[in-house]
């Protein structure tokens, strides 16, 4: 006789056109099973051959999470789908799936393996519910990222109008018509950054909150509604150390037998996040009274200035995470206050 289910983990591995699905059921006895489909589209048609056959096999809900890893936005439509549904869902980051199917003693990978892993991650871990951030959030996070690739875009063929410009033998068609691409971009950057300043206006409370993080000495609303968007609001965030965890600005140290390696950012995070504090960071540190003292501090005991300058965006980008909670304009004396009970960030 079976023993009774503990919890049932489908583990969904997402392809832009096809998902793979593995269903583990944990029971009393600890033992694990695991019953797999064949491969659905990732359609509105297979998401709903997924939830048939969960009904089929009369998979009770109430003891059932979802596992999907996060992929870009191929994962979005199911998971706003099957939480529609009432499922209980987990998507989870790249970076943790990765380091837990390398403890599993499994050497192959086929989509049918990472979803039977994603399974017996879901019935093994205690997992964090996901729920569908603000659409607000997410068309503010869609034109932070347009703005990120025409700016991208923009420095490119800035740098291929001057090779043009200046090389021995200069077409001046050719010139012409970098410049009016040129141009083209500086419009969009203008118009996508206006979009963002009007989407943000429509939203009384999230305006608000955008005025506390724009109190800040240095940080403009460009680089406060990137952090924002791209943190959904910090909507899964829930301390100081998963925040700076998911920017990649966490710490780390590699030490073995006589070996002993410097310390410096992991940079497994949100690239769009360091990639804008930057300039924010450069401004900090001329204006703002107590970043400008930190960052005085920790230079000299640096070998490059750059690594007390990711210290300043490390400290910028969590009060920014500590105005937003508390609903608080920017308090330099308070700040100053703090910062004396705080030894200086160890990144090195």
């Amino acid at each position: 006789m079976k023993a009774d289910v503990l919890k049932h983990a489908l583990g969904i591995d997402v392809a832009k056109a096809t998902l793979a699905v593995c269903l583990g059921t944990l029971r009393q006895d600890l033992e694990k099973e695991f019953i797999s489909i064949a491969e659905v589209a990732n359609t509105s048609a297979g998401f709903q051959k997924i939830t048939d056959w969960l009904t089929k096999l009369g998979v009770n809900k109430e003891k059932l999470v979802v596992v999907l890893e996060a992929t870009g936005v191929y994962h979005e439509a199911l998971a706003v789908y099957l939480h529609q549904k009432g499922f209980a869902i987990s998507v989870m980051q790249s970076g943790r799936v990765k380091r837990y199917a390398q403890s599993l003693d499994q050497r192959s990978k086929t989509d049918a393996l990472d979803s039977r892993m994603l399974a017996m991650l879901g019935c093994e871990r205690k997992l964090t519910r996901w729920s569908p951030p603000d659409k607000t959030l997410r068309q503010l996070k869609a034109l932070s990222r347009e703005r990120s690739s025409l700016l991208k875009q923009k420095n490119g063929e800035k740098n291929r109008l001057h090779a043009v410009e200046t090389a021995a033998y200069s077409n001046k068609k050719e010139v012409k018509r970098y410049t009016r691409r040129l141009k083209m971009l500086e419009e969009q950057l203008l118009e996508v950054e206006q979009e963002m300043r009007e989407l943000v206006a429509t939203d009384e409370e999230l305006a608000q909150k955008m005025d506390y993080l724009e109190s800040i000495p240095g940080v403009s609303f460009l680089s406060a509604a990137t952090v924002v968007g791209e943190t959904c609001g910090f909507n899964e965030i829930s301390s100081a150390k998963q925040l700076t965890s998911y920017a990649g600005y966490d710490v780390v140290l590699k030490e073995s037998g006589n070996f002993r390696g410097s310390t410096k950012i992991s940079k497994k995070g949100n690239k769009h996040i360091r990639s804008m504090l930057h300039m924010p960071s450069m401004t900090a540190i001329r204006v703002n009274p107590t970043l400008k003292v930190f960052y005085q501090r920790l230079r000299p005991k640096k070998a490059k200035p750059i690594v007390a300058l990711v210290a300043v965006q490390r400290k910028l980008l969590l009060l920014m995470y500590s105005l937003y909670q508390k609903n608080q304009y920017y308090n330099p004396e308070f700040e100053q206050k703090n910062s004396k009970n705080l030894s200086p960030c160890c990144i090195g």
